[in-house]
């Protein structure tokens, strides 16, 4: 925050959004503040990609991988600021990127501390007036302005204000709901908080022995009406269920649906292949060796663990020598091999989320600017808003974008 008559771009959370908010307002002339609540900037950025920062997307640009009761919004934002725009921001910090599977962008040296630093360096050079530890719980709108107090006392003024304080999952990187505090204290209404790109809890018994395994499969969760959503990826079985980029990528749809009851998943573990080329494949390996266990048949094709928990949901011995299966239990098999149901009755809470559904309605801010319908001269970016991206670097391509539509704005 600055001085009155500036701009007061508020961050936390360690917010990418805030970070990229006090850029851009002070890129305009403007004297700016950044109200960091963490004793360090940017926490959320360095746990980005397990702490290499996959700060975007190659895919960013399509409105697909975003999710939002108000698509407007989001066009009119990435429209606004591009992902070419990000691109060619960071390469005039001195960040060089590469790109991984799925389109992910990271730095070249695997370190989200780089970004972190990059950023830091052009906030300083921009004159940005950064205040660490600034736990905000009130603000007000006084005479033409803005009025932001700080638990410890500290107290700022200024002519414009941006909500930049991102969601509620990772609490601790600070993400403690004042900033949706802060909106409601403006008058604005948020929809329901659940937990995003976050592990799904399941009830399924089969799934306990194969804890800790982790396949390339194929995930399809229903939408509702005959539509699905679907992931290829890791998938990880866990003590409380499932994980993994397809669980994580796939929640975002799948939790919202989760209030109506348990939702089922299908599993495919070869991907790609339908239940007559999977059966095909298992006649074919059990002709080589008509001697072998049912078991032991699935050595070098499937994992060990997975086996077990498999043959037991059909209720197959795994002692009988594969000879002595019949065509009928063989198509089972295969159906189950590429169509495995695993119910999921809850998600993992928001300690365990990347993100956060709901937020800020996105119809209550100007799509073109991000400036409040409700308060003249409020701004609002990042995850406060009611918007989240798949997981990939989406989210934070979200954060790079609404923070500089919002600081420039005005």
């Amino acid at each position: 925050m600055a001085a009155a008559g500036a701009w007061a771009p508020l961050g936390g959370g360690g917010g990418a959004a805030g970070i990229m908010a006090a850029i851009h307002s002070a890129g305009t002339g403007h004297r700016t503040a950044l109200l960091e609540g963490n004793a360090q900037l940017g926490r959320k950025v360095l746990i980005a990609g397990n702490g290499r920062c996959n700060l975007s997307n190659r895919d960013a640009g399509n409105l697909a991988h975003y999710h939002t009761p108000q698509p407007r919004l989001v066009r009119q934002v990435l429209g606004a600021y591009p992902l070419q725009r990000t691109l060619d921001f960071f390469a005039g910090l001195g960040l060089e990127l590469k790109e991984e599977k799925r389109g992910r962008l990271f730095p070249v040296s695997d370190q989200a501390q780089a970004v972190v630093d990059l950023l830091e360096e052009h906030l300083r050079e921009l004159g940005v007036e950064v205040c660490l530890g600034a736990k905000i719980r009130r603000a007000v709108c006084e005479g033409a302005g803005f009025v932001v107090r700080a638990e410890d006392g500290r107290r700022w003024e200024g002519r414009k204000l941006v909500l930049a304080s991102g969601g509620v999952s990772a609490a601790k990187m600070g993400a403690d709901g004042s900033g949706q505090e802060l909106a409601r204290g403006f008058g604005h209404q948020l929809t329901p908080l659940q937990p995003g790109l976050v592990p799904l809890v399941s009830p399924d018994e089969y799934l306990r022995p194969a804890q800790g395994v982790k396949v390339w499969a194929q995930v399809r969760a229903p939408l509702g009406r005959g539509q699905w959503a679907a992931d290829t990826d890791d998938l990880l079985f866990t003590p409380y269920g499932l994980s993994g980029f397809t669980i994580l990528n796939l929640s975002a749809r799948v939790v919202p649906l989760l209030v109506q009851g348990p939702q089922v998943l299908e599993i495919n573990l070869f991907p790609g292949s339908a239940p007559e080329a999977v059966g095909q494949l298992l006649k074919e390996r059990w002709d080589r060796h008509p001697r072998r266990s049912l078991a032991f048949s699935f050595t070098g094709l499937l994992h060990a663990r997975l086996v077990g928990p498999l043959l037991a949901r059909l209720g197959m011995p795994g002692g009988q020598a594969v000879a002595q299966v019949s065509k009928a239990q063989r198509w089972e098999l295969a159906k189950l091999l590429t169509c495995w149901p695993v119910q999921v009755s809850q998600a993992r809470d928001f300690d365990h989320a990347e993100v956060t559904i709901g937020g800020v309605g996105a119809g209550e801010v100007d799509p073109a600017s991000l400036e409040s319908r409700r308060v003249p001269g409020l701004f609002l970016a990042g995850e406060i808003l009611d918007v989240h991206g798949d997981l990939g670097g989406y989210n934070l391509q979200w954060a790079w974008s609404s923070g500089a539509v919002a600081g420039a704005g005005g």
